[in-house]
Order: structure tokens, then sequence, then C-alpha cells
């Protein structure tokens, strides 16, 4: 599936360009919320030694494992915001492509996806709007020369995803909008996107 492919590499290589700008940001969260937890940790560690000094250093324990934990927990959520932030933007990068990749990609997500050649593709109409005039017509005689039928239709009625497509056969429609891709391949993707930034 080389069309899956190059959108892996693309969200890939946009990870790696915006490494520098989001791992900045996401240091200095990670940074401001480990200042915080530390100024809670002393603060309470302050509260339980006045309160009860006979027990304090249980207490003080107890209480900065919390406050590590609580830490950890913050410090991950940051991270996963972060990560959640590159999928957005990944998503945008590929809906603003120029249109002649765009057109590529979506003609080989197209071919991958396509079973009989006489399917309907239901597109956003700003996806419409970056595909040549000939777009369907070239579809077609590349299914026909692979013994396909070549009666693929870009459909009239306007899809509601934001990039990629739906293709709609016999009643079964298939979600390839950029989203769902990324949805289906983000557990391959997000460790490699976390390397990458932390």
């Amino acid at each position: 599936m080389a069309g899956v492919e190059k959108i892996k590499e693309k969200i890939l290589l946009d990870a790696e360009e915006k490494v520098r700008e989001i791992n900045d940001n996401a240091s200095n969260q990670a940074l401001k919320i480990i200042n915080d937890a530390k100024e809670l940790a002393l603060y309470k560690s302050k509260t339980i030694s006045e309160k009860a000094s006979y027990d304090a250093s249980d207490k003080k324990r107890i209480v900065n494992s919390m406050v590590e934990l609580e830490m950890r927990k913050n410090i991950l959520a940051a991270k996963q915001e972060v990560i959640e932030k590159v999928f957005q933007v990944a998503i945008e990068r590929l809906n603003n492509m120029e249109a002649s990749k765009y057109e590529s990609i979506m003609t080989e997500l197209i071919l991958q996806t396509v079973k009989s050649g006489d399917e309907h593709i239901i597109m956003s109409k700003a996806s419409i709007e970056k595909l040549s005039s000939s777009f369907a017509e070239r579809i077609n005689e590349v299914l026909i020369k692979k013994g396909c039928k070549g009666n693929l239709k870009l459909s009239e009625e306007e899809g509601s995803t934001y990039g990629g497509f739906i293709i709609r056969s016999s009643g079964i429609e298939i979600n390839n909008s950029f989203e769902s891709i990324l949805r289906m391949n983000r557990d391959d993707l997000e460790p490699k996107i976390a390397e990458l930034l932390f």
C-alpha cells in the first residue's frame, strides 16, 4: 500500500520538522509541571511537619510519592497533548499540500482501495477542487489496464471528510479520510513520533 506508506512517510517528515518547535513547548510545559510539583511537595511537607512531628517522615514519604505520581501523570498528559498536536498538524499539511502531490496521493490510495472499478468516490468540495478535470478518467484508464471495470465515478454527493475520500460500492462504504487512515495507523506512528519529540 504505497499511498498509505507515503502518508506515513509524510507524517514522519512533518513530525521531524515540527520537533524543535513542539519539543521546546513540551520541555517548557514539563519544566513548569516539575517546578509546580516541587513547590507543592515542599508546601505539603512543611504542613505535615508542623501538624505532627512524630510521624512526619512517613507522611512526607507518602505525600512525596503522591506528588511524584501526580507529576508523572501531568507530564504524560502534556506529552499526549503534544503528540495530538503533531497529528493535527500532519492532517493540515496533508490537506494543504500542493495540488499535484495531493492528486498523486489520492490516485494511489484510490487504486489501492478500488475492487471492481464500479465504485463511487465521495470527496469534500475542497478535495475535488485540488484535482484535475481528467482525474477520474485517468484512474479509469489505469483500472482498465489492470483488468477492472473503468466505471469509477466521482460522486456528486459532497463528502464531509477533511481530506481523503470515501469509496461507496453496493451499499458498502470504505472510509479513506486522512483522519481515518491516521487513526488506523496511530499505534504504529505514535511511538515513532514520541521518540522524535522526547
